[in-house]
């Protein structure tokens, strides 16, 4: 049984790295065929942006974006206020509330995440100790 797998063994260590040598000398011999005019016009294919336009639209076009538009504001002025406020470098107010009191909301989620964590632990205890009974066979 030993040879028997040594011997599959051997046939994928062997196929595998046939594989690695091979792969990379296979695809490192492919080449572009076209001819180098056919190259340059595919490049200037793919560079050069289709634009159906006549020229006069595409010269109104130009003209229309060569001049910065001025913004205008539309929002209303209780808006701009508010904008304004939020944007001003202003002192930040810290509010503090004095309670003191246990949160037994935060003592049970604690508690909860504990015991979860224990009975993984003790499961995974429980588990490790029981004896395997049944042997793999390869």
């Amino acid at each position: 049984m030993n040879a028997q797998i040594t011997s599959r063994l051997r046939i994928i260590v062997v196929a595998t790295g046939l594989a690695l040598i091979l792969v990379p000398v296979a695809s490192a011999g492919i080449e572009d065929g076209r001819s180098p005019d056919t190259k340059d016009a595919a490049l200037a294919a793919q560079t050069q942006i289709a634009d159906g336009r006549s020229p006069d639209t595409l010269d109104a076009g130009i003209a229309a974006h060569s001049t910065p538009a001025a913004s205008v504001d539309l929002r209303s002025p209780d808006t701009k206020d508010a904008a304004q406020l939020a944007h001003s470098t202003g002192a930040t107010v810290v509010v503090q509330t004095g309670s003191s009191r246990f949160d037994w909301t935060d003592a049970g989620i604690g508690a909860a995440g504990g015991f979860a964590v224990a009975l993984m632990l003790v499961g995974t205890f429980v588990l490790m100790r029981i004896p395997s009974r049944d042997k793999l066979a390869l």
